[in-house]
């Protein structure tokens, strides 16, 4: 019988370059480094493992929002880090059920035993353009027999048919072309659903005597998707406006309580010995205490694994990019990763609205997942 998951070697297209930059894939290698995006080769899953995986986001997409529940009833701001304004804007959030569009899952699993729950990109997920579009293309031309656990594009169009706004605005870091790209393909799939689009940058937001947000051109916004952290919002001059024109942006500021690596150890508090999740604390102490000897340390707010660690006896192994000084950190048990060819593989499992929709894949000569980490493609047989 053939393992749940391996990893294949395939041919490059000769012209996967000008293909995936065609669907706006621009960032796909840098001269003399590996490839970020690889067609050299490519993950096949066992019908049964896609569908381990697919369910296992559903369950903790459910873990989550029952997490959030408890934050807000019990007013645990404070464990998150987040200050009182953000937390007052949240706690409105969450119980007006402001309307949300996407997050990732990011799950460890070799392919045996239950998957476990890594994190949660649930503010600001990226390589949404890879994993809804790029991998989906790639698969038409080289196993169209084959199946892919992606159908993130279709569900988005659907998603954005869910809210009366007609116009929305995007906004990222203009100068990221990795997230100008992205909210460039978002806006497309909210064409596709009918609506008027505009891109910006988070600089050109602007608030008007009448007490309404406006673009550069002076008109009202109605709904605004930014591809920016709610931690940095709370820096902007216009935070302090938001109030109850709260409503306007996607992600909703519920989604806060998600993104935050404060809540694994919430999770693990709360559904103690669950087989989807990893025993996590707020102390190195609280996880020896367990007799934990190999743990992983995270920055409350870190992306991309920056100031991520992986500790053995006390002793920091392997370390992702540097940053997050100073910031809290949970501590969480080690969680062995799928490794082939010298890689080790974290998959991303997409929820639009409250459904999983796709799965994608990053690997890395690090067992520390990080922004130049490659994006493999994958395909499902039976």
């Amino acid at each position: 019988m053939r393992a749940p998951i391996r990893l294949d070697a395939s041919a490059p297209r000769t012209d996967w370059r000008e293909q995936v930059e065609a669907s706006g894939l621009v960032w796909h290698s840098d001269p003399g480094k590996t490839p970020y995006w690889s067609e050299d080769q490519h993950l096949v899953l066992k019908l049964k493992a896609a569908e381990t995986l697919e369910d296992a986001a559903t369950e903790l997409h459910a873990l989550c929002l029952g997490a959030c529940q408890e934050i807000v009833k019990r007013g645990w701001w404070d464990r998150l880090s987040i200050p009182d304004a953000a937390a007052t804007l949240a706690q409105a959030s969450w119980r007006d059920a402001d309307f949300s569009l996407y997050g990732r899952f990011d799950l460890a699993w070799d392919g045996t035993g239950q998957p476990k729950l890594l994190e949660y990109n649930a503010d600001t997920p990226t390589s949404l353009l890879e994993a809804a579009v790029i991998q989906w293309q790639w698969l038409e031309a080289v196993a169209p027999e084959s199946d892919q656990l992606n159908s993130i594009h279709e569900a988005l169009v659907e998603r954005w048919r869910s809210i009366p706004e007609t116009m929305v605005h995007f906004a990222c870091a203009w100068e990221n072309s990795e997230d100008r790209q992205t909210i460039a393909y978002l806006a497309e799939t909210a064409e596709q659903a009918g609506k008027t689009v505009e891109l910006m940058d988070m600089s050109e937001i602007g608030f008007s005597q009448g007490g309404y947000f406006t673009d550069a051109n002076d008109r009202a916004i109605d709904k605004l998707f930014k591809l920016y952290p709610w931690e940095w919002m709370a820096e902007e001059p216009f935070f302090a406006e938001i109030g109850q024109e709260r409503a306007r942006f996607i992600e909703p500021a519920w989604k806060m309580m998600l993104s935050n690596k404060a809540l694994l150890p919430i999770l693990w508090e709360l559904n103690p010995g669950h087989p989807l999740l990893l025993p996590a604390y707020f102390t190195r102490d609280e996880l020896r205490a367990q007799g934990i000897t190999f743990w992983v340390e995270k920055p409350f707010f870190g992306r991309e694994g920056a100031g991520v660690s992986l500790v053995d006896r006390g002793n920091a192994i392997a370390a992702g990019a540097a940053g997050h000084h100073g910031e809290p950190s949970i501590y969480q048990r080690h969680a062995n990763l799928f490794s082939a060819g010298g890689q080790h593989f974290v998959w991303g499992l997409w929820m639009i609205g409250d459904e999983c929709r796709g799965l994608s894949a990053r690997g890395d000569s690090s067992p520390i997942t990080g922004n130049l980490s490659r994006f493999f493609p994958h395909r499902i047989e039976e």
